[in-house]
């Protein structure tokens, strides 16, 4: 296990100096039990207040957006499961936690959408209903477009530190997008022309496209378990 890291800049705050300690661009949880054993999971230093909210919101994600995905791919299969059991009261070690996976099952169900209920917009590109089911017997989950926003930021900002040891600071900001396949065709093309890829495959997949004028200006392509993506570019502020 890698030594904490000294005191420093957080990548993500950018605050400094502060204690810091190691967090996974992706988290460790994430990575299907597909992925090669000797891969390598990207780590970046980070200021233990934002390591604890990113895990927070890292940990409700996952348990929502697994259930979205197909159960049955390899990419996702196991995550598909974790989420399943983290939902069942019998999969739990002792009272105590049988008590909290009963609780998030009722939560979960309590704050789901079902049938007519489930609106036409508003589904996130890629996890909208996948078993042509008709509208009646479908369930949707809520997953808050923050949760979207924070962890496509906090992935830009690991690459950026891992492959160039560069923080993202004023005067560039990031902006986070959720593009159908049938709009951003622009975006889309200049990662194709210009992007090169960064894979943790079948757990993520990340393509950047870099300006070589300054080495910041980017767009960002984030493929998860092969079933969605999330866009980001990191552009001067206006």
């Amino acid at each position: 296990m890698a030594k904490r890291p000294t005191p420093g800049k957080c990548v993500h705050c950018l605050k400094d100096p502060v204690e810091r300690n190691w967090d996974h661009v992706f988290p460790e949880s994430w990575y299907p039990e597909s992925s090669r054993k000797d891969q390598y999971k990207w780590q970046i230093p980070s200021c233990i207040p934002c390591n604890t909210a990113l895990g927070k919101i890292e940990n409700e994600f996952l348990s929502l957006v697994a259930l979205c995905l197909e159960p049955d791919d390899p990419a996702s299969r196991s995550i598909v499961q974790k989420a399943l059991r983290a939902h069942r009261p019998s999969a739990g070690k002792n009272e105590r936690d049988r008590g909290a996976r009963a609780a998030l099952r009722k939560r979960t169900l309590k704050e789901a959408l079902e049938g007519m209920a489930i609106p036409e917009e508003g589904i996130f590109p890629g996890l909208g209903e996948r078993w042509d089911r008709p509208q009646k017997d479908q369930m949707a989950m809520l997953i808050p477009a923050d949760s979207f926003r924070r962890l496509t930021e906090k992935i830009v900002r690991g690459i950026f530190y891992v492959l160039d040891g560069k923080f993202i600071e004023p005067p560039f900001v990031i902006e986070f997008f959720a593009l159908d396949p049938s709009v951003g065709k622009s975006i889309r093309e200049v990662i194709d022309k210009f992007g090169t890829t960064y894979a943790r495959e079948p757990g993520i997949v990340v393509r950047r496209a870099v300006a070589p004028e300054d080495g910041t200006t980017s767009f960002f392509e984030i493929e998860f378990w092969r079933q969605f993506k999330t866009y980001a570019s990191v552009t001067r502020a206006s």
